[in-house]
């Protein structure tokens, strides 16, 4: 079904104007309408992922099947697609006739599904299947990701909040003999930059890209109401329910100012403004000291096992907040496409409460494409002759995944990980906006307008490679054109209102 699935889409990107009259034919829908799960055929769900897929994806299924069938009558068809082309793909599949069950997404896209009548509210569906999901999360959180009552997607089982933290390569901390405990705040590396470039010329002293993990917005401590763009943010979240404009505050005129003192000094590449090499493939290179980053107690691991250097973190936090994102930046919407969304929901709850089938998802079946290193603290490995390169199944996207807090960890992982996830998600301060996400239906040609200006002085100022006196006003001026505070007075209005109604 995988293969047929795909191949229409590629049809489906040809002739999507037919598609939208509903002339198109989908090649997956048939085979669903005669295994929709109310006879003796099983229904088969279709997972759509991002990732990469994987030489042994079918393999995998059916193992999974066999321990769905029994128990759900119903079986799983794993889609992944590719991470440059999923969003794209993904509104091909849910704006076409295409099979599709449920997918990963996050709040923004899902509430744009919503609003297209694409996604099915969940919140029934949670009430009758969804088990394991309530008794991971309590009822309130089970279903925190909804706009007036409508119930996008269930989160995922992941670390909650973030603390922004310097991620600094340990060999080149201990080779100048750096003292990280004068590392207090951001603006305390002026000297250790400086340290560093002396004895590595060549060398970049901080990572910067003009898109993702740009520096100016991995040290952000404030609430985005899960808002790439920014326009209008909770500054002081644990503290205060007023809206800010995100572009005129002290704070983002003070950070891109360190930013670009540091681009001119050279510790932040030349190419920062355009740069969108991903950090790893830099430091993997050997031309990287450090990098801002969210700390938690998966992440020392995580970075030595994807660049192959050990760091020294130092958070400038004590405590994680977990904000109006935490909940929905990771979720599972059910589309509504599929033919059996109680099925499909059965289906979801019952892989949060899998181990069985978290293992095989992320990692593999045991014995081939991995084997267990410390059986007692559930720590896995490549068995003898099989790398990265070479495993027929390696999802390794745990995360993305439902539940992977009951998943087995990987080699070099703290033993007690996932136990320290849940300290660590327990000791998080929470924003008063958790639980919000804004709905900019009836402001959507503005928001269009103010993204399309934020993206254009966004690159230069967020790397530091932009000269804030100079584009700061320009930038503030023509957001102010384009009513940036009509929206943010929306947003507020819609944020008082679900205050009140808590």
């Amino acid at each position: 079904m995988k293969k047929r699935i795909l191949a229409a889409m590629l049809t489906l990107s040809m002739v999507v104007s037919m598609t939208a009259c509903g002339n198109s034919e989908a090649g997956g829908s048939k085979d669903s309408a005669k295994n929709n799960g109310n006879g003796d055929e099983p229904y088969t769900v279709t997972m759509v992922l991002n990732g990469s897929t994987q030489p042994d994806e079918e393999r995998i299924e059916q193992k999974i099947n066999e321990i769905l069938e029994p128990e759900l009558n119903a079986n799983l068809d794993i889609v992944v697609l590719p991470w440059a082309s999923a969003s794209q793909q993904l509104q091909l599949m849910l704006s076409g006739d295409e099979k599709i069950d449920v997918f990963y997404t996050q709040a923004t896209n899902a509430v744009q599904y919503m609003n297209a009548g694409q996604i099915v509210d969940m919140s029934e569906l949670i009430d009758k299947y969804g088990t394991n999901i309530k008794q991971i999360y309590g009822e309130d959180i089970a279903k925190i990701n909804q706009v007036e009552g409508f119930v996008y997607g269930v989160p995922n089982q992941i670390e909650r909040g973030s603390i922004p933290a310097i991620f600094m390569r340990k060999d080149l901390v201990e080779k100048y003999n750096i003292d990280t405990t004068q590392i207090k705040e951001p603006k305390d590396l002026e000297s250790v930059f400086e340290t560093v470039k002396a004895g590595e010329p060549d060398m970049t002293m901080l990572y910067s890209s003009s898109e993702n993990d740009a520096p100016a917005t991995r040290l952000f401590r404030g609430d985005t109401l899960s808002d790439n763009n920014y326009l209008g943010v909770l500054m002081d979240q644990t503290n205060s329910t007023k809206l800010e404009n995100f572009f005129a505050t002290d704070w983002f005129k003070d950070t891109t100012t360190m930013l670009h003192n540091w681009y001119q000094k050279g510790y932040i590449s030349q190419d920062a403004g355009t740069n969108t090499e991903n950090w790893r493939t830099v430091c993997k290179a050997g031309n990287l000291f450090s990098l801002f980053f969210s700390y938690h107690p998966g992440t020392p691991v995580e970075f030595e096992s994807s660049t192959g250097y050990d760091f020294e973190i130092v958070p400038f936090y004590n405590e994680p907040i977990i904000n109006s994102s935490s909940y929905n930046g990771v979720t599972f919407s059910i589309a509504q496409n599929s033919e059996n969304p109680e099925k499909t929901m059965e289906v979801l709850d019952y892989i949060y409460g899998s181990s069985e089938i978290m293992n095989l998802l992320n990692w593999g079946e045991q014995d081939k494409d991995y084997v267990i290193e410390d059986a007692d603290n559930g720590i896995i490995n490549f068995p003898e002759g099989i790398t990265s390169d070479n495993a027929g199944y390696n999802l390794n996207l745990g995360w993305e995944l439902p539940n992977q807090f009951i998943a087995y960890k990987w080699t070099g992982s703290d033993p007690q990980l996932w136990e320290k996830m849940e300290e660590f998600n327990g000791s998080a301060k929470s924003s008063k906006a958790v639980g919000f996400l804004f709905d900019s239906s009836n402001c959507s040609s503005e928001i269009a307008a103010l993204s399309n200006i934020v993206k254009q002085y966004s690159g230069a100022l967020y790397s530091g490679s932009g000269d804030p006196d100079e584009l700061i006003p320009e930038l503030l001026e023509a957001l102010d054109d384009a009513g940036i505070n009509e929206v943010i007075q929306a947003k507020q209005e819609q944020l008082d209102a679900f205050l009140a109604a808590k």
